[in-house]
């Protein structure tokens, strides 16, 4: 049974917390609106590049962990990081699109807590052709991200901020700019047990093409581990307003949109040392054309290892009839390894 608590303290957090970023709702609604009719870029911060969050459906805003470094999800899961731990990852991703990032958290007494990001996508080679048919050479592209995350914990509730430099440039075309994410964490209970999460991700400028549409989004969503269970389950409704699929939200809203907005991710916890992963993407399996999809289409699973002091964890997704995603981490921690 899990017994809820609240103290005054926590609760006046979290309603400033929503009360505060209000106003910057309100404005990338009417910001959003205003240039629907847009172009799209950066898609690719929203790939995931990280095994665990791949097994679970690829969004998670909730999940309280502390063998991965989760604060790409969310700024304010950077709290249940540990201090001087590395997280190494790799995504062979469709096609030819090859995905790493790096992740680390650390702490300074003047400052807290704080953990860096580095994401790069690849998206290989192709030849190119102008209307006619003539040939113009290889055409290739590379996406770079570039993370600061700092987070803070009043009773309660942590609340925390990405500052994000994004680039990607393909051929001799650039973007880049400057993104922000806000998140929220809020325990109902006093252990970790019972989460919700919310986060305000990828919203801010670009330097240059500024007719373009930033991937703003909003995701809410909870993970809970049932008491005595060896099991965990997290939900998370993502794209409640998405600046990159602002048509699709004009459309009537139907049942089958309703729930291609839902993430289910669930975990078998073996033991301490070994946890079996796997979750659905109604998203995944609905915007794949029927002709090129198979049965397993949105299904995503993995498994995570611990070995001394290393945390390895593979997954993989599928997506159509030709396969799906591979991705595989590995993590730990610098002072374990010194000690």
């Amino acid at each position: 049974m899990i017994y809820i608590s609240f103290s005054f303290k926590s609760i006046y957090s979290f309603l400033f917390f929503l009360i505060r970023n209000l106003s910057l709702i309100f404005f990338l609604f009417f910001y959003n609106n205003f240039i629907y009719s847009q172009s799209n870029v950066f898609e690719f911060v929203k790939i995931p590049v990280n095994s665990k969050l791949t097994s679970l459906g690829g969004y998670n805003v909730s999940l309280s962990s502390d063998e991965n470094n989760f604060f790409n999800l969310n700024p304010a899961l950077l709290d249940n990081g540990r201090n001087k731990n590395i997280s190494l990852n790799f995504i062979d991703y469709i096609a030819s699109i090859k995905g790493t990032s790096i992740n680390y958290i650390d702490s300074i007494k003047s400052i807290g807590k704080f953990g860096i990001g580095i994401k790069h996508f690849n998206y290989g080679k192709t030849n190119s052709y102008d209307a006619l048919g003539n040939y113009l050479g290889e055409l290739n592209g590379n996406s770079i991200e570039l993370t600061l995350s700092k987070s803070k914990k009043l009773g309660q509730f942590i609340y925390g901020v990405n500052l994000k430099y994004v680039l990607s440039k393909i051929k001799n075309i650039n973007n880049n700019g400057i993104l922000f994410d806000i998140g929220g964490l809020f325990y109902p209970t006093y252990n970790k047990d019972f989460t919700i999460g919310i986060s305000l991700k990828n919203f801010g400028f670009l330097f240059d093409n500024l007719n373009s549409i930033l991937p703003f989004d909003i995701q809410i969503g909870s993970s809970i581990k049932p008491e005595y269970m060896p099991l965990r389950f997290s939900f998370t409704v993502f794209n409640i307003y998405g600046g990159d699929n602002l048509n699709y939200n004009r459309e009537k809203l139907t049942l089958n949109k309703l729930i291609s907005k839902i993430n289910f991710g669930s975990e078998i916890l073996i033991n301490k040392n070994i946890i079996l992963q796997a979750g659905y993407n109604f998203m995944n399996r609905n915007d794949i054309n029927y002709k090129f999809s198979n049965r397993n289409s949105g299904f995503s699973y993995g498994i995570l290892l611990k070995i001394k002091r290393i945390c390895i964890n593979y997954a993989r997704s599928m997506h159509n009839i030709q396969g799906g995603t591979n991705s595989i981490n590995l993590s730990l921690n610098f002072k374990q390894l010194i000690n």
